[in-house]
């Protein structure tokens, strides 16, 4: 909150209170000129704690959704050469009280590959079985939480666009494929079907 908005929140409150005060008659005028005193004082303060502590999110900017989100697309990951990595990025669920939260969720299907090394090829294409999906949530157009728990991974793995794709703290990057990879989809698969 800037210093502007609190001054004015508290002029606003005490010029209220001297409205209130100008209906009193004079005999009780002191005891509520002390009430008054203390309860616009009060006010600020409950306002501007109010406003501090949900400042953080009421700023933040919202990342883009579908396609206009950097990170929507399909990616080449060097560990997993030529296996599918797609990733979507969706708006928040509605919670039970009816919002939702101001940070995306991100939406990764993937296949690592068959055999003994695992390799992906166009003749090895996966199966709907073989796909596995996990999800992360979008802090900014440049920043991402994945949980990769449900692969065995971490829970809060931070992710940073850097122009081209995504790189991990342990200097992996997914580099972001602009025609799609559409042979590394399930041949019956018509639901991750790439913009080609």
């Amino acid at each position: 909150m800037t210093p502007l908005r609190l001054a004015c929140a508290i002029t606003l409150l005490s010029s209220s209170a001297m409205t209130a005060n100008a209906l009193v008659p004079a005999s009780t005028k002191s005891i509520v000129e002390r009430r008054n005193f203390f309860g616009v004082v009060a006010s600020g303060i409950t306002g501007a704690v109010i406003l501090a502590t949900g400042a953080e999110e009421a700023q933040a900017t919202p990342a883009k959704t579908g396609p206009a989100s950097v990170f929507t697309g399909d990616y080449e990951d060097p560990n997993h050469p030529g296996c599918l990595r797609q990733v979507k990025v969706v708006g928040a669920p509605l919670k039970g009280d009816g919002t939702r939260s101001p940070f995306p969720v991100m939406e990764i299907t993937g296949y690592d590959g068959s055999g003994d090394p695992k390799v992906c090829t166009e003749d090895n294409r996966p199966t709907r079985s073989d796909l596995w999906k996990i999800q992360g949530t979008v802090k900014s157009d440049t920043k991402v939480f994945i949980d990769f728990s449900p692969k065995g991974g971490p829970a809060d793995l931070v992710g940073k666009w850097d122009g081209d794709g995504i790189v991990f703290p342990d200097g992996n990057k997914w580099t972001k494929v602009p025609l799609g990879t559409k042979n590394r989809f399930p041949k019956d698969m018509k639901t991750l079907k790439s913009p080609n």
